[in-house]
């Protein structure tokens, strides 16, 4: 097995050369993930500004704890839901965030939010099919586009140069939405700074429909969980609202066993069955 690997190293130079833009990008997207997931993940958000080529909060942050849950479905394990749960401040425990993602070309993920104040589960759509969604994930500089899960065909890809970021090798590919997508997004084009060894996107450059850079993403801290790199620490810095939000993993595990019934609208309504389902993630976490 080692010697195989060690051949692999040698060809890979090679063989990333007959990639296309788009061979890369399907494998980013491809990229062993886990079957499921649970983490404990703080997010903070504040308004900042720019001082000696330094960014910094000009106001107190806001501070949310989440919980997440996730897990692949479908016959290749290309489909996906995912739940989140705020569990800090105290003032919003309880608002949740349901996310199911499809393999299938052309069917769009299906978003709910609760909000625990009003009691209510409000279905996330966009105006009309030519309309992108508006709003973000919990006051946060995500955007509910951002949490959706990519279809390869949905955009046309090419490789811009090579270069290192942060001592690594990477590729620095543009992807543009087609036609068809480009009603329903938000952004009329994409630059990433994908790490060619490990296939994770390093920076995210996200330009608005003007064709102005709007947002720029980062992640860092990578760590190995059973083989799997996962990203403990993820920026999103709005430059054009001069807002960031720095999400850190605090606790994550991987294939573990997430109940079905946990993914669905009845955890974000029903306090009690959430708080039992989560429980039992929580002890296989610690």
């Amino acid at each position: 097995m080692k010697a195989l690997f060690a051949v692999f190293l040698l060809l890979g130079p090679l063989l990333a050369q007959a990639q296309t833009a788009r061979d890369i990008v399907q494998q980013v997207i491809d990229r062993d993930d886990g079957k499921t997931q649970y983490s404990k993940t703080t997010v903070a958000t504040c308004k900042y500004t720019l001082t000696g080529g330094r960014l910094a909060c000009s106001e107190q942050p806001r501070v949310k704890v989440l919980e997440s849950a996730t897990k692949d479905y479908g016959k290749k394990g290309k489909d996906k839901k995912t739940v989140m749960i705020i569990h800090e401040p105290a003032s919003e425990r309880g608002i949740g965030f349901l996310q199911y993602d499809y393999d299938e070309q052309d069917k769009d993920s299906d978003q709910w939010m609760f909000l625990s104040a009003l009691g209510k589960i409000k279905r996330i759509v966009s105006g009309d099919d030519n309309q992108p969604k508006t709003g973000t994930l919990f006051g946060s500089e995500f955007g509910y586009e951002d949490t959706e899960q990519r279809h390869i065909d949905d955009f046309t890809y090419k490789l811009l140069k090579e270069e290192t970021l942060r001592d690594r090798p990477v590729w620095v590919i543009e992807s543009i939405p087609t036609p068809k997508h480009a009603r329903k997004s938000n952004y009329s084009r994409s630059e990433q700074w994908i790490d060619k060894e490990r296939f994770v996107m390093l920076k995210v450059k996200l330009y608005d429909r003007r064709g102005k850079l709007i947002k720029q993403m980062s992640q860092s801290d990578f760590v190995q969980k059973q083989g799997i790199w996962i990203a403990k620490k993820l920026n999103m810095n709005n430059v054009q609202s001069q807002r960031i939000s720095t999400m850190k993993v605090d606790d994550i595990v991987v294939n573990l066993d997430v109940d079905d019934e946990l993914l669905t609208k009845r955890t974000l309504s029903d306090a009690a069955f959430r708080s039992s389902k989560l429980e039992k993630l929580r002890s296989v976490a610690k």
